[in-house]
């Protein structure tokens, strides 16, 4: 589009005013890093060509991001306990590639999530030793070239392109809807988690991401952002009512809103195939010579390609079983990436691996329900992530990367206590105070 690149100069400006707003060291990296990851998927058509062999140009900036946090960050803080769930994540993936002989594949996975660990403890340290309110608000101007540039295709009607349902999905520039609308969750998240927001902005903010995500199109994005609204609507009728039959009214209205926001879902054309999906239950997993041209169409072709993932590492010998394939192996056999982490991880790092998956997303819950403010709509906001894995793979994205980031952040900000603590230089953390 003619008009991105004065856009990209003014939000260039306005990232300039973030930074001087941040606060902290730590504030500014989170808010540079994500601007920085959201301006280079926008420019695609440039920043995905190989630079260095295979290496293209967003590898080499994420991976310069990863460093960059990995530099500013105290080194005490990768020591804490809570941190434990994702080295194990990474601890199959070193065994998988071992196991594999494939040293060179494991780069990538290893690279996100050092991005996420970085992000992680920064967005910590943003909220713990500065204003939360102001790190929030100068986090937005990160997120700012989504809505721009989304706003910019619809000016000019220019979609990314058009489903079979003749919806057409408008991202700005994005090379595809699931990493920009898994972006919109992030800011979905942060809007959601932030406290110190006034109320009203909430309720402007939240409805127009709602709406970014629909004009998106992404039908795994919107079924994500459920948990988190589903809260918001049970804590907005619970929270004039008496103590004493709060916990009543919260049952009766949530099984009020998952019955309305399912038939409503299933009402809508982009979503009948999760009708058809309730109908046939176990009888779509089946070997892939089975699925007929509807079977094929289901959900995108979700469940050929899922059957695909499974029975090729059913058939495979049994080490495969315990480590799978080795990191990016997926390439090298199918079209398609698995769009289901689970799926994916049991291919790609065996038994081993979707357990540590599993237990990495477990943790995340644990740790919310331990928190001493804020719990349930952390733990809404774990389950949105959950939901997000069960139909894309936002894991092996890098925006998928900043929303577990900033959510493990703010899980750990509220698992101790969500107090501010405003210093002139950030101190080292107390390592026994964190903890899952």
């Amino acid at each position: 589009m003619s008009a991105q690149l004065p856009a990209s100069i003014a939000l260039f400006m306005l990232l300039l005013f973030g930074l001087r707003t941040a606060g902290t060291t730590s504030a500014r990296y989170v808010v540079f890093a994500c601007w920085v990851r959201f301006m280079l998927s926008s420019y695609h058509v440039y920043t995905f060509k190989h630079v260095i062999g295979p290496i293209s140009g967003t590898a080499i900036g994420s991976a310069g991001l990863f460093v960059l946090g990995f530099l500013l960050l105290p080194k005490r803080l990768l020591l804490s306990k809570v941190l434990l769930p994702i080295y194990l994540v990474l601890a199959t993936i070193g065994i998988s590639t071992l196991a594999n002989h494939v040293i060179l594949s494991a780069f990538e996975p290893i690279t996100k999530y050092g991005l996420v660990i970085v992000l992680a403890m920064h967005s910590y340290l943003a909220l713990r030793n500065g204003d939360p309110k102001k790190f929030v608000l100068s986090l937005l101007v990160s997120f700012a070239p989504l809505l721009v540039f989304q706003i910019l295709s619809i000016i000019f009607h220019v979609p990314k392109a058009t489903e079979s349902d003749g919806s057409a999905s408008y991202i700005g520039g994005y090379y595809h809807e699931a990493a920009f609308s898994i972006a919109l969750i992030a800011l979905l998240i942060v809007i959601a988690l932030t406290k110190s927001i006034p109320r009203w902005i909430k309720v402007v903010i939240i409805p127009l991401i709602m709406v970014s995500i629909i004009l998106a199109n992404y039908r795994t994005a919107i079924l994500g952002a459920v948990p988190l609204l589903i809260y918001y609507v049970l804590y907005g009728l619970s929270r004039p009512v008496d103590r004493r039959v709060r916990g009543l009214l919260v049952i009766l209205a949530g099984v009020g809103v998952v019955v309305v926001g399912g038939i409503a879902l299933m009402t809508l054309s982009r979503f009948k195939d999760l009708q058809v999906v309730l109908q046939n239950g176990t009888a779509l997993i089946k070997p892939p010579n089975e699925f007929g041209t509807a079977d094929r169409e289901l959900l995108s072709g979700r469940f050929q390609i899922w059957s695909e993932y499974l029975y090729m590492w059913k058939d495979a010998p049994q080490l495969k079983h315990l480590v799978g394939f080795g990191p990016e192996s997926w390439e090298q056999y199918f079209n398609l990436y698995a769009h289901d982490s689970f799926v994916d991880y049991l291919f790609e790092y065996g038994i081993l691996g979707v357990t540590a998956l599993v237990v990495m997303f477990g943790a995340g819950l644990v740790v919310a329900l331990r928190a001493k403010q804020d719990r349930w709509k952390l733990v809404a906001a774990h389950l949105s992530f959950i939901v997000l894995n069960l139909a894309t793979m936002p894991l092996w994205l890098i925006e998928g990367n900043i929303v577990f980031g900033l959510l493990w952040g703010y899980t750990l900000y509220y698992s101790r206590g969500g107090k501010t603590v405003t210093v002139k230089a950030q101190p080292r953390p107390q390592l026994k105070a964190v903890s899952i």
